[in-house]
């Protein structure tokens, strides 16, 4: 087993998010277009009988050569002062922590260790001062109209609108992924799937050139420090719960997807999905069951109840860690 840190950097405005179970899903679409639809059937059977080939994360944002981890959904209870300017000095420093919505990678392996959320002070230079006021991710407003046919002006009425985003100049994403089966792995070409995923396109308007990243670097990521004796874990992309995994919830936040089926499925006389409840990257949960992955893949029908082979992907990357 091993990680893998994929970099990537925007070449085009991006107008859906880069999270797990939607990577998962332009990689099937990529696998299929590639080796065919056999061995698409193959690859999901893998994860549908509980051996998944790899996991993986959302895109997480990196500034320089800093990785933006999530903050976990925990609550650290406040240390108990006796004196009142400790007690304020306390109730400042723990609203400071709060307005931070992001660890870097040493709080964040403190954080699996301990499971407290404890923000570093750091000094930072006139240079990083002056952009840590400048927003990581800027939209901007794009208009395009349909044209008509007959005439080839402008179709009445088909004026639309839609926002797509840019990351600033010194930021860039990563995606972490867990190789759980190498010989698989190779086997379906995965990692150079992986890099058509994001060269091509990613999300909407895809065909119109948005979406797409160059591969920065693809290679092995040691960095994080997961305890041996771990009792808990957090997961880094959508999650969706099963009875194997026995978990209780520490923390969570929850996300409804209202999806719609994708390339020529799109197309369907019913192209809608069935809403989907995800817990969401930087969701904790207690469990005393030590696997490399947790969560699911969605059985067939529980999609799209016209594609009955449609299944959404529910195993996202996932750190042990240690809660007192």
């Amino acid at each position: 087993m091993k990680t893998l840190l994929l970099k990537l950097k925007q070449k085009s405005g991006l107008l859906t998010e880069l999270q797990s179970d939607t990577i998962y899903g332009h990689f099937c679409w990529r696998l299929k277009e590639r080796l065919g639809a056999d061995k698409l059937t193959d690859f999901i059977s893998n994860y549908q009988s509980g051996n998944p080939i790899f996991i993986l994360s959302d895109g997480l944002l990196q500034v320089n050569d800093e990785i933006h981890f999530p903050r976990p959904y925990i609550f650290n209870k406040p240390v108990h002062k006796e004196i009142k300017a400790e007690k304020i000095l306390e109730f400042v420093d723990r609203k400071k922590n709060k307005e931070r919505n992001y660890l870097t990678l040493s709080e964040f392996n403190k954080f699996l260790s301990t499971g407290e959320i404890i923000i570093e002070d750091k000094k930072e230079t006139d240079d990083v001062k002056k952009k840590k006021g400048m927003p990581l991710i800027n939209g901007t407003l794009r208009v395009s109209v349909q044209i008509d046919r007959n005439n080839f002006g402008s179709s009445e009425g088909k004026l639309f609108s839609f926002n797509p985003r840019y990351t600033r100049e010194d930021v860039s994403y990563v995606v972490l992924i867990k190789v759980l089966d190498d010989s698989a792995f190779d086997s379906y070409e995965c990692e150079s799937i992986i890099k058509e995923v994001f060269k091509v396109g990613f999300g909407k308007k895809k065909s119109s050139g948005y979406g797409q990243f160059e591969i920065l670097s693809f290679g092995e990521f040691n960095d994080i420090k997961e305890p041996e004796n771990s009792n808990a874990f957090m997961v880094l992309g959508n999650y969706l719960t099963t009875d194997a995994d026995k978990v209780s919830p520490i923390g969570y936040e929850i996300n409804t997807k209202y999806g719609k089926l994708g390339e020529e499925l799109s197309g369907a006389e019913n192209p809608f999905k069935n809403p989907i409840v995800f817990l969401t990257a930087g969701s904790c949960f207690k469990t005393e069951i030590k696997k490399d992955f947790y969560g699911r893949i969605t059985d067939n029908g529980e999609v799209s109840a016209a594609k009955e082979f449609v299944v959404q992907f529910g195993m996202p990357f996932t750190f042990r860690l240690k809660i007192v």
